[in-house]
């Protein structure tokens, strides 16, 4: 059938077929990328929690074939240190409530520490408005572009201030951030 056709034929027949194989082979090679990559500012991934380093940073593996392990920080939250008064019981509630569970994550943005900075879900829970909410953590007011969820946040921080919840029970707790600049 082949032999019929003149060369000229045999050419363009042949561009054609590198085309579309070029064009497999990028559609291949796309989806195979991405499917690798660790997580991507914006998206959202199911991973499993496998360490918690503080009050807000965990390590989780991502559900793909290479397993991808990467250092979670907790976005528009700032817990404890954990040297820090109520530090270890901040980790501890987090730990409690996402150790070695799957949950959702919603990649936000990825700090100077190259770790991932996001939302963490499970059961459609935020876990990051549940640790303000039960006074482990103090509102990052500054990352909060949104101003509605801001004041949100707040209301929550506040709700926990006055029934002196986790942290708040202290008389006066010292914010991590000037927490960190004191033991440089």
């Amino acid at each position: 059938m082949l032999a019929n056709l003149s060369p000229v034929s045999l050419m363009v027949l042949g561009f054609i077929c590198c085309l579309i194989f070029l064009f497999i082979f990028r559609k291949i090679y796309t989806f195979l990328s991405t499917f690798f990559k660790p997580f991507k500012k914006g998206k959202s991934y199911y991973c499993r929690v496998t360490a918690i380093s503080d009050g807000d940073t965990l390590t989780c593996h991502r559900l793909n074939f290479r397993r991808s392990e990467t250092k979670l920080r907790f976005a528009y939250v700032d817990a404890p240190e954990s040297s820090q008064a109520y530090g270890k019981e901040s980790a501890h509630l987090i730990k409690s409530m996402v150790h070695k569970k799957w949950v959702r994550v919603k990649i936000t943005d990825i700090d100077r520490y190259g770790r991932c900075v996001g939302v963490i879900y499970r059961y459609r829970k935020s876990m990051n408005e549940e640790m303000v909410k039960r006074g482990a953590a103090w509102v990052y007011e500054e990352y909060i572009k949104d101003k509605k969820y801001l004041q949100y946040m707040l209301s929550l921080q506040d709700k926990a201030k006055k029934q002196k919840k986790g942290l708040w029970n202290s008389s006066r707790p010292i914010h991590p951030s000037l927490y960190r600049k004191q033991n440089k």
